[in-house]
This record gives structure tokens, sequence and C-alpha cells, in this order.
């Protein structure tokens, strides 16, 4: 992509993911009174839970990462069909849904704390999840359009997108580290306050 079509495309997907999560906080919103329920999303039993919650960092992170691996080349592999783009924007707004509906929960159940636990749970790994994410999707966008239009020749390009991969991947493994080690201390310190 070109620096103006890519600057483009990152407006119209932030305008998608932003559509996604106000459609996540109208359907917490109108089901709250099934979803957020004694036993629904974020219950006490289950902040109590995770207060006491040992965590294995070894295995948390071979689940972490084999789950975002999957979602990686689930996500490359369909770009590279017709469905590319449509694959795109549906991943936008189920990820904007789904951020929409973690936050309403938590605003729902416990308020201005509820905010805090969301910001704790996306602490530090998101920082480097969500920017991958995002070049991830440009890299399969680059994809889908190299595939409709079949403009990619040179051996040197698929070379240089290889090496993106790879550096992605590297970012997603970092940040697998950082949500396996280190955010479940952060998470099980904020809710000593619940």
């Amino acid at each position: 992509m070109y620096r103006k079509d890519r600057r483009d495309f990152l407006s119209l997907w932030f305008y998608v993911f932003l559509g996604g999560v106000i459609l996540g906080i109208l359907l917490m919103n109108l089901g709250s009174e099934y979803l957020v329920t004694e036993e629904g999303v974020f219950s006490v039993s289950e902040i109590n839970r995770l207060k006491y919650l040992e965590i294995n960092g070894g295995n948390f992170f071979s689940y972490v990462l084999k789950k975002r691996l999957k979602d990686m080349i689930v996500l490359i592999l369909l770009s590279t069909t017709i469905l590319g783009n449509t694959i795109i924007y549906g991943s936008l707004i189920w990820h904007g849904m789904l951020a929409g509906m973690a936050m309403t929960a938590a605003l729902i159940r416990f308020g201005i704390k509820g905010m805090l636990f969301i910001v704790v749970s996306i602490f530090p790994h998101q920082f480097l999840l969500f920017p991958a994410m995002i070049m991830l999707l440009v890299w399969c966008g680059n994809s889908c359009q190299k595939q409709l239009y079949l403009t990619e020749k040179k051996r040197g390009q698929y070379a240089h997108r290889i090496i993106s991969l790879a550096g992605i991947g590297l970012i997603v493994f970092v940040g697998c580290i950082l949500e396996s080690y280190v955010n479940p201390i952060l998470v099980s310190d904020i809710l000593k306050i619940f």
C-alpha cells in the first residue's frame, strides 16, 4: 500500500473498530439483565476466583502463544482468498465488540474500579499485541490486494513480506510472554481492592 492509501485504510479501520466498540456497548447494555447477573460476566465469584488463582506461567504461555499464532495463521490464510477484505473488516468489528462489551460490563458491575480493572487487564501485553494486530491487518490487506490485482512480481518483495511477517510474529511472541508472566501478577494485585 502507498503511504496515503495506508493512512486512508487505517482511518477507515479505526472507524470500523469504533463501530464495533459502540455495537458491543449497545449489546451489553441491551442484554445487561442477562449478562451482568450474579453468575454473569465479572461475577463476584469469578473475581474472587481470579484473586487467589495460582497461574502456571509456562502452561499459560503455551496456551496464549498457541491461540495467538492460530488466530494469526487463520487470518493470514483467509486474507489470500477472495473473502480477505471481508475477513479483515469482520476481525475489526469482532475485536471492537469484545472491547466494548468488556468495558461496559466492568463499568456496570464495578463502576470506576471496573475501568481500572480493564486498564490493568490489558497492560502491558496489549501495548505490543494491538499494534501487532494492526500491522498484521495491513500485511493481510496487502496480501488481499496483491491477490486481487496481481501486482507483486519481484522476488525481493516476497522476502520483504516474509521478514515483515516474522517481525510481527516476534512482537506477538514478546506480547505473549508479557501476557503470561507479567499481566497475571498485575491483575491479581488490582483485584485485591475489589
